[in-house]
């Protein structure tokens, strides 16, 4: 089994290979332009582990909630490669839930929430129990019901949000660990479905909004 895993929505991105019961991965700083070098960077991790594209047989991708653009670089990526092997198994990622999946590592006791800035004094939110599965769905908060949450609150070390009790970094490795445990568990995607999680509209659709309403 050869799974090749992105992590391309968020300023930071993580690419993981696992091959012959082997992992590498190779992480984008903040600083590097995704959209120009995710691919070179995933073609770089492949050839010094002597795997070509056409070996991988399963792909994973984050597809949100997290950055607009970083969500549609992922899984516009993957898509394509889609589109060249029909062969491939798909494999989606909530960020909420791999934040959960790391979490759960360390937590066996208690229910938490993951959060994750959704700018503008909102939330992306979602709540597990001890083990990292969901109890409730995905869902944006905003205003007044933010604090609301209360008990264990997940957050992530780069948006260090006041109210996260907790604060967690991703890594390749960790991504690498819930994609797996998914394969394992036979829960892969199909192409149609594949679809980016935004829950709130972007920045350009608020702006068209507001333009229509003066008009």
């Amino acid at each position: 089994m050869k799974v090749l895993a992105l992590n391309t929505a968020f300023s930071n991105s993580d690419v993981a290979l696992f091959y012959d019961d082997k992992q590498d991965f190779v992480s984008l700083e903040s600083s590097a332009k995704q959209s120009e070098n995710v691919l070179v960077c995933t073609d770089n991790l492949l050839k010094r582990n002597n795997v070509s594209i056409k070996d991988i047989d399963t792909m994973a991708v984050v597809v949100g909630p997290g950055s607009f653009t970083g969500i549609r670089i992922g899984v516009g990526l993957v898509k394509g490669m889609y589109m060249a092997n029909k062969n491939l198994k798909l494999v989606s990622i909530c960020s909420l839930d791999l934040m959960a999946h790391i979490f759960a590592q360390t937590n066996t006791k208690k229910e938490f929430w993951c959060i994750i800035d959704a700018l503008s004094g909102n939330i992306f939110v979602c709540k597990y129990n001890e083990k990292g599965e969901r109890i409730t769905e995905p869902q944006m908060l905003t205003g007044d019901n933010i604090n609301e949450l209360n008990g264990t609150i997940v957050g992530l070390k780069s948006d260090n949000l006041d109210i996260s009790t907790n604060q967690i970094e991703f890594t390749p490795q960790a991504l690498m660990s819930l994609a797996l445990c998914k394969i394992k568990n036979n829960e892969f995607t199909e192409e149609n479905k594949l679809l980016p999680i935004y829950l709130r509209k972007s920045q350009a659709e608020i702006g068209l909004e507001n333009a229509n309403k003066k008009n």
